[in-house]
C-alpha cells in the first residue's frame, strides 16, 4: 500500500475499534501491510511511519531520533500519533522539525545526534499545515531546501536551548543539611510514622490492584508509569520531586516517588531529578524515599515497597544518566540491575548512613 491508502487503512481501524491504541494499531498494521521492520520504524511505499501514543492534548513524547530521519532522506517520515479519540498524523523530515530537545547536547552539523519530542515537530510550514491531506504539497517543498540548510538550522535553534537555572550549589548551611540526609533517613525509617505512611501507600495499591493490573498492559513507558502514579495519588501528573508527603512528626517530612516496574521485564526504571532532590534534601527536616510499585499482569502479581534512596541495595544499582536531562543539568539516576531483590515478599529496607554520603558526594561532583 502506499501512504494515502495506509493511512485510510489505519484511519478505519481506529474507527472500527476505537478503544484500540498504540500496540493494537500497530500490529495490526504490521499483519496486513507487511511493511518492513527497521527497528523503531516501518519502511513503506515511498514513505518511513513511526506510532507513537499520546494521552493528552499536547503530544510531548520522545518520537524517534534525528539520525532515523536522515538515515532516509528521500522518503516522506510519517509520524502517527495514536490518540484514545482518534489518530493524527504529521510530516517530519528535518524540514519540519523546529529543533532536537533530547540526548543533544553534543549535536553538531558534524555528529548528528538527539531525539525529537513531538512539540518539535511543525503543525505548518510556510502557511500549509502539516496534515495529511498537504503531504505532498509539504514534501516538495522540503526537496526544494537543501538538506545541509536544515540541519544547520536544527543545530543552531537547538544550541540556543538555554537550560533552566536550576543547578544545586553546595554552600553553608545547605550542604551541612544536605549531608546530615542519610541519618534523617535511617531516624526516620525507626519511626512509627515512616511506617504508617508505607501502609497508607500499600492500602492505596492493594484497593486499586486491577487497575494497576490494567496499566501493566500498557506499552507506552511513559504512559504506563503516568498511569499508575495517577491510580496510587488520585491526582494528575505533575512530574514533580514530591507525588506524595507526610508529616512524620518532630519536623521531619517524608516525601514519596512513585515508580512503578514490570517484574517480568529487565528494562530499568528512569527515577528522580539528582538536583531537585539535592535542593529538597538542603532543606532541614526533609527524607526522601521511592514507592516502588512492581508489576506483573500475567501472572496477577502486585509487590508495593517503600525505599529510602540511600538503602544500600537501592545505592548500589543508581546509575547517574545526563542523556535526557537539560543543560548544565547534574542528570538523573537511572536504576539499573537487581530492583526486583527489593520488591521481594521478603526484603526489608535499611539505610546505609556512610553510603548515603558517598551517593551524594558522587551527585554533586556531576
Amino acid at each position: 500500500m502506499n501512504l494515502e491508502e495506509t493511512i485510510a487503512f489505519l484511519q478505519r481501524f481506529k474507527n472500527s475499534h476505537p478503544t484500540a491504541m498504540k500496540a493494537e494499531i500497530e500490529e495490526e498494521f504490521r499483519k496486513r501491510c507487511k511493511a518492513e521492520k527497521q527497528r523503531s520504524v516501518y519502511v513503506g511505499d515511498g514513505f518511513v511511519l513511526r506510532f507513537c501514543e499520546a494521552n493528552s492534548p499536547a503530544f510531548s513524547g520522545c518520537v524517534v531520533s534525528l539520525a532515523v530521519v536522515c538515515r532516509y532522506p528521500s522518503l516522506m517520515m510519517v509520524i502517527c500519533i495514536v490518540r484514545r479519540d482518534r489518530l493524527d498524523f504529521r510530516l517530519a523530515n528535518v524540514t519540519f522539525l523546529r529543533r532536537i530537545s533530547q540526548t543533544s547536547q553534543n549535536l553538531r552539523v558534524d555528529n548528528i545526534r538527539g531525539t525529537f519530542l513531538g512539540h518539535d515537530i511543525m503543525d505548518e510550514y510556510k502557511g500549509v499545515e502539516n496534515r495529511p491531506e498537504n503531504f505532498v504539497e509539504l514534501f516538495e517543498m522540503h526537496n526544494e531546501t537543501g538538506f545541509d540548510e536544515n540541519i544547520a538550522r536544527i543545530v543552531e535553534a537547538t544550541n540556543a536551548i538555554v537550560g533552566r537555572p536550576n543547578r544545586f550549589e553546595a554552600t553553608g548551611t545547605l550542604l551541612d543539611n544536605l549531608m546530615d540526609a542519610p541519618a534523617r533517613a535511617a531516624a526516620a525509617l525507626r519511626s512509627g510514622k515512616y511506617r504508617d505512611a508505607e501502609r497508607q501507600l500499600c492500602a492505596r495499591v492493594e484497593a486499586k490492584r486491577n487497575a494497576l493490573l490494567q496499566a501493566a498492559a500498557i506499552d507506552n513507558v511513559k504512559i504506563r508509569g503516568d498511569t499508575a502514579e495517577h491510580i496510587v495519588t488520585g491526582a494528575g501528573n505533575a512530574h514533580r520531586l514530591d507525588d506524595e508527603t507526610f508529616d512524620l512528626g518532630a519536623g521531619r517530612q517524608l516525601i514519596v516517588d512513585i515508580k512503578s516496574k514490570l517484574l517480568d521485564r529487565s528494562a530499568a526504571p528512569k527515577a528522580y531529578n539528582i538536583d531537585k532532590v539535592l535542593h529538597s534534601l538542603a532543606q532541614p527536616g526533609r527524607v526522601f524515599s521511592v514507592f516502588f510499585i512492581g508489576l506483573d499482569a500475567t501472572r496477577k502479581i502486585v509487590q508495593p515497597r517503600l525505599v529510602s534512596i540511600f538503602d544500600p541495595t537501592l545505592i548500589s544499582v543508581t546509575r547517574i544518566d545526563v542523556r535526557w536531562s537539560a543543560r548544565g543539568s547534574r542528570g538523573s539516576v537511572q536504576f539499573s540491575g537487581d530492583v526486583e531483590r527489593i520488591l521481594a515478599p521478603d526484603y526489608r529496607s535499611t539505610v546505609d548512613v556512610a553510603g548515603g554520603r558517598e551517593l551524594l558526594r558522587r551527585f554533586l561532583e556531576g
